[in-house]
C-alpha cells in the first residue's frame, strides 16, 4: 500500500472521506482513469472492498465511471473540482442558517429538562408525545388554554385526529363550566375520560403527564413549555390525579357525564 501523509489524509476526511475512502480517491489521483483491479493492485484493499467505496465516491462527486475498450474505469476528480463542491456545500449551509437558528431558539435544553417556546415549540412537544409510544396520557387544563397556541381547526385536524389514529386515550381533570361542556360532549368520539373540577379552580397552566414524562404549558404570556423527564415526578402527578379523580365526594370532583351541580 502506498504511504500517504497524514496531513493529506485529514484533508480529505474533512471533505467527509473516511481513511479508506481517502487512501483510494489519492490512488486514484495518482494513476488516472483505472479500472476496480488497477485501484485494488495499487491500494491493496480487494476488489469487494473497493465496488461499495467507489459506488459511494460516485455519488458523492469524488469519482466518475468511464468506458475504455469495454472496462469501466474510475476516474478521480481533480482537487479543484472538490474544492469547488465544498464552497457550493457551504453556499447551501450558510442559506439555511436562519431557519437552522429559528429552529435552536423553539427550544433549549439540559439535562432531564427542554424549554420549547411559541407555536412551533408547541407542536414540536405535541409531536413528541403522540410519538412516543404511550397509549394513554393524563392533564390537568381548562381545555381552552391550549388554543393560545394553535387555532382549533390545527387542535382537532392535526393534535386530535393523529391521537385518534393511534388509539391514545386521554384522560383529565377540566373546570366545570361551559366551555368544558361542549369539550367533554366530544368524549366518546375523541377517546377521552373527563372529571370536572370545581367551576372557579383556577388553571393557568396545562400539566399533561406521559411515560416518563411531565410537560407544562404556560399561557401564550409567558410563552413557554417545559418538558421534565422523570419518571418519579411523572409517577407522582399521575399518582396524585388518580387519587383525586377518583374521590366520591362529588363537591370535588365529578364524572364527566354527569350534570354539574346548580348554585342556588
Amino acid at each position: 500500500m502506498m504511504p500517504y501523509s497524514s496531513d493529506l489524509i485529514s484533508g480529505l476526511k474533512a471533505f467527509g472521506l473516511s481513511d479508506k475512502d481517502a487512501r483510494v480517491y489519492l490512488a486514484g489521483l495518482e494513476m488516472g482513469p483505472s479500472t476496480v483491479l488497477d485501484l485494488s493492485r495499487r491500494t491493496e484493499f480487494p476488489r469487494t472492498t473497493l465496488y461499495p467505496i467507489l459506488e459511494r465516491l460516485c455519488r458523492q462527486g469524488v469519482f466518475r465511471t468511464g468506458k475504455d475498450r469495454k472496462r469501466t474505469v474510475y476516474t478521480a476528480e481533480p482537487p479543484e473540482t472538490l474544492e469547488r463542491r465544498m464552497e457550493e456545500w457551504r453556499g447551501a449551509f450558510c442559506k439555511s442558517l436562519p431557519l437552522l437558528e429559528s429552529m435552536r431558539r423553539t427550544f433549549s435544553q439540559s439535562a432531564g429538562v427542554t424549554i420549547y417556546e411559541g407555536t412551533d415549540g408547541f407542536k414540536r412537544l405535541w409531536k413528541q408525545l403522540l410519538r412516543s409510544g404511550v397509549r394513554e396520557y393524563r392533564l390537568i387544563t381548562t381545555g381552552v388554554g391550549l388554543l393560545d397556541y394553535v387555532k382549533e381547526p390545527y387542535l382537532v385536524k392535526q393534535i386530535i385526529s393523529e391521537r385518534l389514529e393511534r388509539g391514545i386515550k386521554s384522560k383529565q381533570l377540566i373546570p366545570s363550566g361551559r366551555a368544558a361542556q361542549k369539550i367533554v360532549e366530544k368524549d366518546p368520539s375523541e377517546l377521552r375520560e373527563s372529571r370536572f373540577l370545581p367551576e372557579k379552580t383556577t388553571l393557568p397552566a396545562t400539566v399533561i403527564i406521559f411515560a416518563n414524562f411531565v410537560a407544562f404549558i404556560t399561557t401564550r404570556r409567558e410563552n413557554t413549555m417545559i418538558l421534565l423527564t422523570s419518571g418519579d415526578v411523572a409517577a407522582t402527578y399521575k399518582t396524585f390525579l388518580i387519587s383525586f379523580g377518583t374521590r366520591q365526594n362529588a363537591r370535588d370532583t365529578l364524572w364527566a357525564c354527569q350534570i354539574p351541580p346548580r348554585r342556588f
